[in-house]
Order: structure tokens, then sequence, then C-alpha cells
């Protein structure tokens, strides 16, 4: 089988670390040739990006963007887009739907947003795990998030809001995350599964 992107997004408390790992996990246990990946990335740029989300340092919402953008070239040319060519299924854990859902929710032009992201690849298959943003904030309430800027309900559920419209533009498959890790590993798999079925 020729190498494939698949992509995992949605809110934090989503699980995505925990679900694109398990997902990694039983791919390569049937067979398949897999690299698991994340955005932000662990480079130099990713680190900024990671302090400007953190409030660490101060970012223009434009600025972060752009930030994502030069992260996510160099995430591309140097560890995607190599695996892809060497025929390994990729997984990542969040990618352009994600800075498109948080930018738009911090009121940027999403035309612009629409603009700078397509110039990247789309991935062969987007799942976005979708959860309440009740359910986002009691997850994350003990532990660090990637996106501090958005801790509040009413913030969260325009995230929400702006995920659910990309994932109707760009035909992402949307699963219910709101219940157990294995519940929703179930879930994942099975989209998983009928898509690689398809790919034969």
């Amino acid at each position: 089988m020729a190498g494939k992107f698949i992509v995992l997004e949605g809110l934090d408390g989503a699980g995505l670390r925990t679900q694109a790992t398990l997902l990694e996990m039983y791919l390569r246990e049937k067979g398949y040739h897999t690299l698991l990946t994340s955005e932000p990335t662990n480079g130099l740029i990713g680190g900024i990006i990671r302090s400007g989300l953190q409030r660490e340092i101060k970012l223009s919402d434009k600025t972060l963007q752009l930030l994502f953008s030069a992260d996510r070239a160099q995430h591309l040319e140097d560890v995607i887009q190599p695996a892809i060519n060497n025929d390994k299924i990729v997984i990542c854990d969040r990618y352009i739907f994600s800075t498109m859902a948080y930018g738009y929710a911090s009121k940027l032009n999403y035309r612009w947003l629409r603009q700078i992201n397509l110039s990247f690849r789309l991935p062969n298959l987007g799942i976005l795990i979708d959860i309440k943003p009740s359910v986002s904030l009691s997850r994350i309430s003990s532990a660090a998030s990637s996106f501090e800027i958005f801790n509040k309900e009413k913030e969260l559920s325009n995230v929400r809001k702006a995920f659910m419209m990309i994932a109707n533009n760009f035909h992402l498959k949307v699963i219910d995350g709101n219940g157990s890790i294995e519940d929703t590993r179930a879930k994942v798999i099975k989209v998983v599964d009928r898509f690689l079925e398809k790919e034969k």
C-alpha cells in the first residue's frame, strides 16, 4: 500500500495524543509501517509557538498563524512527506484544521486562514474527535494545555463551532469523544479500518 496521511483533530481534552498513540500501535500490530508525529513540532519554531500559546511571550494571533505555517512547512518537508514517500502511514496529532479553527475563533479572517493553510497538502483522512467544551475544561483543568489561551467555556464553544464548520467543508469524519478512552479508540479504529479497506 502507498503511504497515507491521517490527521486527528479536536479541542484540548479530546485525547488526541492518546488516540494517535493507540492508533499507531494498532496499525503496527496489523503490520503497517507507521510514523507518529504532532504539531506544533518539537523544533525551534514549535517551541516559540508553545511559548506564545502559554503566554510566556506575547505574539499576535496573525503572527501565531504564520509561525504555525513555517513550522508546518518544515514538518512536511523533513518528516511527513519523506515518510509517505516510503509507504508509511503517517498519523499526526493536529494539523491545518486545528490552526484554522483556533485562528477563526480568534476572529481572524477565515478566507485568509484558508489561503495560507491550503498551500499545504491535505490529509488522506481527517478525523475530528468532538467533545463538549465542558468536557474539555474538566479534562484539562488539572493539566497544562497546549492551547491555554483558550481556557474558558465560551472560547472553547467558539472553537468547537469552527471545527464543525471546517469538518463539513473538508469532509472530516466526526466521532463522539465524550466517552471513555477505549470507547473513543474503538470509534477511531472503525473509521480508519474502513478507510484502509477502501484503499486496498
